[in-house]
């Protein structure tokens, strides 16, 4: 029993995760690539060796960033980035994985002012021989008012040459497989979780990565049963589409200072996968899959107690299929109130916590051509006061919708206030900096929004693609940080403002997004996408002004 026991491990090692799978885009794409260990294979050593590099380029014009103003006007910058996967181990036992980026986000050339960080490699720039790694972010332009918004913009910043992602040993059991060590917080794209593993998004990049220092524990849970009901003369079906899957993790999130654990955030969570490879309900029905977690994270420090479920849902029925998902998260913590509270002199308080994010995906092929359907929805919050319950929801930095709304134009903005956030902060020394998370970053946040797209695939190696987007606001748009500052402590309504000044409003803009995406052999991509922007009233400065905005990214992508 043990040696077949061995076998159903094998493939867990490829699934497991807490979410597994991949977000499938107009044209079913490959699997997205995972980390695993491979089964041994006669004629070839136990050692194995598996290097995976992707090298990519990103070359990016918006005009203007900055909706309202004159400090982001016509932005043009080039980056790049290099990515490999790597993973040494036994065949059929177990291995290492590790996942490194260099010079992610580094700037193409040699940047920065001669005596400051960055600092150039030459004070010269006609006689530099040498680039950088400087990148960008959004900062204190020199000598400006750091308590002002409009005092903040791109600036440059000294990158890390090198970053690890993941480190982490898996072991390949009787029973299943055990992780341990820092590794992605799910291998999927989604609503609630995004690994930023390329392939995850149907528009634009991912820049971002996800990750955790975790135990885990991945069991193909209906065999275990079938095993112990028909006894060990059972042949144990190890295929990775059909079947019931468990997965059980122990998350260390915070801990601070070692000497107490009053100040660690911890999590636990649990994961059922139901995979159906014929369902059994016709001919024309495809695979159908259903994935339920729990998820519970808690402190002392801040009296934090959270509650998580995702749940998807997926099924093919001929030439359709439906995505779906949902995620709703409840629970109270100090932690918000902490930080908040500095700004307006409230109590401290626990504060509830009720966030719900949501999105449907139907596609429907037709020959070379897919017409898809998207809807997305993340809860807003038009009260950023710490007394009434947290409701502002926001998706993972790498699950997009569309180019440039929430990608760029609202993560410029958001960044500025939460800069004047932080600095306030830093001079009441706060404990807590809640603020960090006013910045978008680039997440879909407080939307409801639908977004029609055809892709055409006229022959493998070439898609054209367009899509609207419709955004409104699920709430009134709020910039908490610029409506608490202002906060009388009276009624609230009349002090609220959104990120750009104006007063609150419901709904985002219109987006029209083109694509044309080309592979030669499976190893080299280029990809150009358009995206302009036409505001709402969301968007809108104190005197209801907000320009167009358009955008142009040239993607080139080499991986093995």
């Amino acid at each position: 029993m043990c040696a077949r026991a061995r076998s159903l491990a094998l493939p867990l090692a490829l699934l497991v995760g807490l979410g597994a799978g991949g977000v499938a885009s107009a044209k079913p794409p490959d699997e997205v690539r995972t980390f695993h260990t491979p089964p041994k294979e006669p004629g070839k050593d136990d050692l194995f060796v598996d290097i995976h590099p992707e090298y990519r380029t990103r070359i990016i014009g918006i005009d203007p960033l900055e909706l309202n103003g004159i400090v982001a006007q016509g932005v043009l910058w080039g980056e790049q980035r290099l990515r490999v996967d790597a993973s040494v181990g036994l065949r059929g036992v177990g291995a290492i994985h590790m996942q490194l980026d260099a010079l992610d986000g580094v700037l193409f050339g040699d940047n920065g002012e001669f005596g400051k960080s960055p600092e150039p490699t030459s004070g010269l720039g006609i006689a530099s021989r040498q680039a950088n790694n400087a990148g960008w972010e959004v900062g204190l332009r020199p000598g400006a008012d750091p308590l002002q918004v409009e005092s903040y913009g791109p600036v440059l910043r000294e990158i890390d040459p090198i970053h690890i992602n993941y480190l982490y040993g898996e072991v390949l059991l009787p029973i299943g497989v055990l992780r341990i060590g820092r590794q992605p917080v799910s291998e999927t794209g989604s609503v609630s979780l995004n690994d930023g593993a390329t392939g995850r998004n149907r528009w634009g990049a991912s820049f971002y990565h996800e990750s955790v220092d975790r135990i885990l524990f991945g069991t193909k849970i209906s065999e275990v049963f079938n095993v112990i009901a028909q006894g060990p003369d059972y042949q144990i079906d190890t295929s990775l589409d059909d079947g019931v899957f468990l997965g059980l993790v122990y998350d260390f999130l915070v801990d601070d200072d070692i000497t107490t654990q009053d100040d660690d955030l911890k999590g636990v969570s649990a994961q059922l996968d139901f995979r159906w490879k014929k369902p059994g309900l016709g001919p024309e029905w495809g695979p159908m899959r259903f994935t339920a977690t729990l998820t519970y994270r808690w402190d002392e420090r801040f009296n934090t107690g959270i509650f998580a479920l995702p749940v998807r849902a997926s099924f093919d029925v001929a030439d359709f299929s439906f995505k779906g998902e949902l995620t709703y998260i409840t629970g109270s913590t100090r932690e918000l109130a902490a930080g908040f509270a500095e700004l307006t002199n409230a109590e401290v308080t626990d504060q509830d916590i009720r966030l719900l994010s949501s999105r449907v995906m139907l596609d429907y092929e037709v020959g070379p051509f897919t017409f898809a359907l998207e809807w997305g929805y993340a809860d807003g919050d038009g009260d950023p006061r710490t007394t009434t319950p947290l409701t502002t929801t926001s998706w993972p930095r790498d699950t997009n919708l569309g180019l440039l709304l929430f990608e760029h134009t609202l993560a410029f903005q958001t960044a500025r206030s939460a800069a004047v956030g932080i600095e306030n902060l830093k001079q009441l020394d706060a404990e807590s900096f809640p603020l960090t998370e006013v910045s978008t970053d680039g997440r879909v946040t407080n939307v409801n929004a639908i977004f029609p797209q055809v892709f055409f695939d006229p022959i493998p190696e070439l898609r054209l693609k367009a899509g609207v987007l419709l955004a409104w606001a699920a709430a009134p748009v709020v910039d908490p940080i610029q409506s608490l500052l202002r906060y009388d402590g009276t009624e609230i309504d009349d002090d609220l403002v959104n990120y750009h000044g104006g007063k609150p409003g419901r709904y985002w803009g219109t987006e029209v997004d083109l694509g044309l995406e080309w592979t030669y052999r499976d190893f080299f991509e280029a990809a150009f996408e358009f995206g302009i922007l036409f505001p709402g009233d969301a968007l809108e400065d104190e005197n209801g002004d907000a320009v167009n905005s358009w955008m142009l990214e040239s993607r080139f992508t080499f991986h093995l």
